[in-house]
This record gives structure tokens, C-alpha cells and sequence, in this order.
């Protein structure tokens, strides 16, 4: 069996696959892709854990591909401490809880023009718009610029296959119009990360604009499509687990564990890549200086090494120390603002459309070799919502008997 992370992450069962890699071959060589492949937990963390020997500055994807601008994501220390610490300015608690209310009111608008009954394609229509929506509050563009965010972070993220030319082409597009952004700002500085950013630090330093662009560049594509993939996973999920759909909508204070749990289950990215800086003996196989090594978060965060019965789905689940954020200087920066948008979309949907049913036979799975996500959600509404709000009387009662 030869893995390719193209073929797993539009596959229905690609768990079967990754259990294999684990217990047959924790150490696999993908010969088409010129691709080492790690799926144990322990491994994975170990890697993350030493990123001296496991490199992202040739770019975290298995294509090699890395924008033009420095971003931090393809950054190794000491220029990605120095960003980091930069950065987490901008990304501190009380900036993301500050964007609450804006969540769950951007989620409340976009439910408000769905339909009584009948279908609706989630994707269209929630799960892709809002973290797109929500990006923009933070970043502080105007709303009116989300289709052209849409549509060069599908060209560069769902790129598997296509001609570098046009994803080159999307990330000119995308950098030439922030270009525009921060000259405004320049300008007229706002309340809005966009601003802050231009500003120097305390310590008086302040980013490059090519700096600049290569974080916006990365909060724009990989800051959205993640979180977009996170939730439609989520609705896919709750609607194979019907029991605990009704019983989330019913309690929505355990919605921000089963986040956890379908970030683990589901993990929207499946998986990202390093280069390895000197040989890597692992397993009984050498991993040559210079390889690319593809570190497969879904495969670890089922890793029944790490996590007892890790194929059931179990929203209450404790500890769960999944790696779907990544791990260690690379730990994602945005993950407490995917969290919000998660736990606030799930319960502002569930509470419009608690019997919602997904329309299986019209699915369809977006192509890429690191995200696992949903490119069209149809789903079926009925009179859901009245049925809770009736209900809740009852179960206010139950509870206070």
C-alpha cells in the first residue's frame, strides 16, 4: 500500500489507511511524491518539538510550494522568533474575545436569510463565509473584498495539481490589493490589526511591509479555509451522530468540548511538512538530510497510543490533547479565534436548525493534499427550530427536578 495525501483527504474512510501507516509502516515512503510520511503521535510531537532538525522554511506543504512574501508559518527561528514575538501583539485574549460579539452576529445574519424548510448548501451559505467574514472584522478590509479573499485562497489552497503560474498569479492578485489596504491605513489608521501592525512595537521595532503582507497573506488563506473545513466537518459529523446533534442543541455550555473532540476526529488539516536538516533514524529507517518529512496529524490524533478508543467519537472526551493546531513555535496563532467561530457557529446553527439532515448523495470534498473539507453541504431544514423552542420548558424542568 503507498500513501498519497492527495487521494486521503477526499476519501470517505481514509482512517482505515492512516491506522495502517501507524502499525505497519510508522516510517512510509511515498515513492510518487517523494514523501516520508510520520503517523504516530509520539513521532509527530517529537518532530514539532525540534524544529532544528525538522525545517519549515522550504515551505509546509507537500508540493514544496511557500509564497513570496516571508510569512511565518514557512519560518524557522531565529527570524520566526523574532516575528512571533512580534506578532502576538495582535493576537492577545482580549483582542479575540473582543471579536465576539461580532461572530456571533455576523453568524446570525448569514442564518437569518436561510430558508423556513427545504435545502440549502451550508458551505455557500455558512460555513465558507463565515470565517471569511470574520477575517475581515479582524484584519479591518472592507467587506466587499471577501469574494476576491475567496477566490485567491481557493486558487493557492486547493492547488494540488494546478499550474504554479496560476497560484502565483492568485497570490499577486491577493498581495497587490493588501498592498492597497495598508497604504490607506497609512493614511487613516483604524481600530484593526491592519493598523496595529503598521505601528512599531513597544520595543520600537516594527514589521517590513513584505513582513506585513506574508501574515496577512497567511491569515487570509490558511486562517479561513482551515476553519471552514473545521466546521463543515462538524455538521458532517453531528449529522452520522444524531444523538449527540439533539443533545448539543439541547446544551449548548458542551459545544466547546465537542469542539475539541470533532477537531481530533475530523482534523480539518490532515497533515503539513517539514525538511529534515541532518539524517533521521527512526523505526529501523533512516530519513535522509534533505527529505520531505509529512507529518500527518489526522493518522496521530487516532493514535490509540495516545488516545483510549480513539475511533469513537466522544464530544466529552478528557484529556484531549490532539494535535490539530499543531504543536510547539509553530502552534497555530489563530487557534483561539478558530475555537470562537466553532463554538459560536455550532451553537447559533443548532439552535436555527436542530434537525437539520445532510443530503449525502450531493456532497462533494475539496481537493488538496493537507486539508480534509467540504466544497458543497447540502443540507435539509425542516421545522426544527420551533420543535426545540417548545421543548425547552420541559427540559429546563427535567434539569431542576
Amino acid at each position: 500500500m503507498e500513501f498519497d495525501p492527495r487521494r486521503e483527504t477526499t476519501s470517505d474512510a481514509p482512517h482505515a489507511v492512516y491506522a495502517w501507516l501507524r502499525e505497519e509502516e510508522p516510517v512510509h515512503y511515498c515513492a510518487a511524491r517523494d514523501l516520508y510520511v510520520l503517523s504516530r503521535h509520539a513521532d509527530i510531537l517529537a518532530a514539532v518539538k525540534d524544529p532544528e532538525t525538522f525545517a519549515s522554511g522550504e515551505g509546509i506543504v507537500p508540493s514544496g510550494f511557500k509564497p513570496d512574501e516571508p510569512t511565518i508559518i514557512v519560518m524557522d527561528p531565529p527570524a520566526h522568533t523574532a516575528m512571533r514575538r512580534h506578532v502576538m501583539r495582535a493576537f492577545t485574549p482580549r483582542r479575540m474575545e473582543s471579536l465576539t460579539p461580532r461572530v456571533r452576529a455576523i453568524a446570525a445574519e448569514l442564518l437569518a436569510g436561510w430558508p423556513a424548510d427545504g435545502e440549502i448548501d451550508a458551505f455557500e451559505h455558512f460555513t465558507d463565509p463565515l470565517p471569511i467574514a470574520v477575517m475581515a472584522e479582524l484584519l479591518g478590509v472592507d467587506a466587499q473584498d471577501r469574494p476576491l479573499f475567496k477566490r485567491c485562497g481557493d486558487a493557492i489552497v486547493y492547488s494540488s495539481g494546478a499550474d504554479p503560474e496560476t497560484i502565483r498569479a492568485a497570490q499577486r492578485e491577493l498581495e497587490s490589493h493588501l498592498e492597497g489596504v495598508f497604504e490607506e491605513r497609512r493614511r487613516a489608521p483604524r481600530q484593526d490589526l491592519i493598523s496595529l501592525l503598521l505601528s512599531p512595537a513597544d520595543d520600537g521595532a516594527a514589521l517590513s511591509e513584505r513582513e506585513l503582507l506574508g501574515l496577512c497573506f497567511t491569515l487570509l488563506v490558511a486562517g479561513t479555509e482551515t476553519t471552514t473545513s473545521a466546521l463543515g466537518n462538524a455538521l458532517w459529523l453531528l449529522d452520522r451522530h444524531p444523538d449527540w446533534k439533539r443533545r448539543l442543541a439541547e446544551e449548548p455550555a458542551l459545544i466547546p468540548a465537542a469542539v475539541e473532540e470533532i477537531l481530533r476526529f475530523e482534523s480539518p488539516v490532515q497533515g503539513l511538512s517539514r525538511v529534515v536538516r541532518r539524517d533521521v533514524h527512526l523505526h529501523g529507517r533512516t530519513i535522509p538530510k534533505g527529505a520531505r518529512v509529512h507529518l500527518l496529524w489526522a493518522a496521530a490524533n487516532r493514535d490509540p497510543r495516545a488516545f483510549p478508543d480513539p475511533d469513537r467519537f466522544d464530544p466529552l472526551r478528557s484529556p484531549n490533547n490532539h494535535l490539530a493546531f499543531g504543536f510547539g513555535i509553530h502552534f497555530c496563532l489563530g487557534a483561539s479565534l478558530a475555537r470562537t467561530e466553532l463554538r459560536i457557529g455550532l451553537e447559533a446553527l443548532l439552535n436555527r436548525a436542530p434537525d437539520y439532515r445532510l443530503d449525502t448523495t450531493n456532497l462533494a470534498r475539496l481537493p488538496s493534499d493537507t486539508n480534509r473539507g467540504f466544497g458543497r453541504l447540502p443540507i435539509r431544514l425542516g421545522d426544527g427550530s420551533a420543535r426545540r423552542e417548545s421543548s425547552r420548558p420541559a427540559l429546563q424542568q427535567r434539569r431542576s427536578a
